[in-house]
């Protein structure tokens, strides 16, 4: 979800920048509708046996390619460690963001907003080295742990909602862990140069809910290039749990996702966090709409992408 925001506007902010330094300089007035942008989103659609939009407006994306589990499968189950870079040392760090135990400065409230369905709180602090680091809590209403696992998982609806997503393929999964490592590459805006991931990912599965697990990671097989620019420092895990709903009526379901994420991308600290003020909350809002049309999906079709049977790969852990 951060990601998806520093990618999406921090290059539009940089672009900006030396107008607006400039107009501060000569003293220039600017008016509303100068000083006030957004970026615009296609409206989301979804596939299924019965399609359905949102919008009535249909938007296509020739350029976006995937290439789904066509890369290594580790089947050795005596081999835990070849199968995944991630193990319990990363979800104790996990647990450390959590409870705030982890030597890091105070956190720094951003945002918070609300709707019926929806809840969220987004805070930030600078580290001494390294990029900006974000937190947030999200609660959604009416919606299932396992919806909400599923969904951030699945990269083959992704595109559905994240326009910045260009390519996305598979490169190694195991299927005794769940394990995954996936190649990404975004497209930014304006001028900028788009950015490639290679990451690797794993979820494990307490009484208190799922610990999913995301950060680059070195994958010697596709060298990097010029363009697009890897991006190395790159850190997002979320821990998702059932919690009351807001109305406490019995019969219904509320999830809390706590998100904690950071990337280095080559921009500078102040650009970044202007970029994710002026935006994050369209892009929550985004998210929730993707969130919305992926349960309809769900329930209207069921057919599970290969990404979603992979997010049911977990590895039990005690709490």
């Amino acid at each position: 979800m951060i990601a998806q925001l520093a990618l999406a506007l921090l290059c539009l902010v940089a672009a900006w920048m030396p107008v607006v330094c400039l107009s501060l300089l000569k003293g220039w007035s600017w008016s509303r509708t100068l000083c006030s942008w957004r970026l615009t989103f296609p409206p989301l659609s979804f596939r299924s046996h019965r399609r359905r939009e949102i919008s009535s407006e249909s938007v296509s994306r020739p350029w976006l390619t995937a290439t789904t589990f066509s890369g290594q499968c580790c089947t050795d189950p005596h081999h835990e460690q070849e199968c995944s870079e991630l193990n319990e040392d990363d979800v104790k760090v996990l647990v450390s963001h959590i409870h705030e135990t982890d030597g890091g400065p105070p956190w720094k409230l951003m945002m918070e907003r609300s709707t019926p369905t929806l809840t969220y709180q987004a805070w930030y602090r600078d580290p001494p080295l390294g990029p900006t680091q974000y937190r947030t809590r999200t609660v959604f209403e009416n919606v299932s742990p396992e919806l909400l696992r599923n969904f951030f998982w699945d990269d083959e609806f992704r595109p559905q909602w994240d326009n910045t997503l260009i390519h996305f393929q598979t490169l190694k999964v195991c299927p005794k862990t769940g394990s995954m490592t996936i190649h990404w590459i975004r497209k930014l805006p304006l001028f900028c140069s788009d950015r490639e991931y290679v990451i690797t990912r794993r979820i494990w599965e307490s009484d208190s809910g799922y610990y999913c697990l995301t950060k680059g990671t070195p994958y010697p097989p596709l060298p990097r290039s010029k363009r697009p620019r890897r991006v190395d420092n790159y850190y997002s895990s979320w821990h998702i749990k059932s919690v009351k709903p807001r109305n406490g009526e019995q019969h219904k379901v509320a999830s809390e996702v706590l998100l904690f994420h950071h990337e280095d991308i080559g921009l500078p600290r102040e650009v970044v966090k202007m970029g994710v003020r002026a935006g994050m909350w369209s892009l929550v809002k985004r998210l929730h709409l993707g969130l919305q049309t992926y349960q309809m999906a769900k329930e209207n079709d069921g057919s599970p992408s290969n990404y979603a049977l992979m997010a049911n790969i977990t590895t039990k852990i005690k709490n």
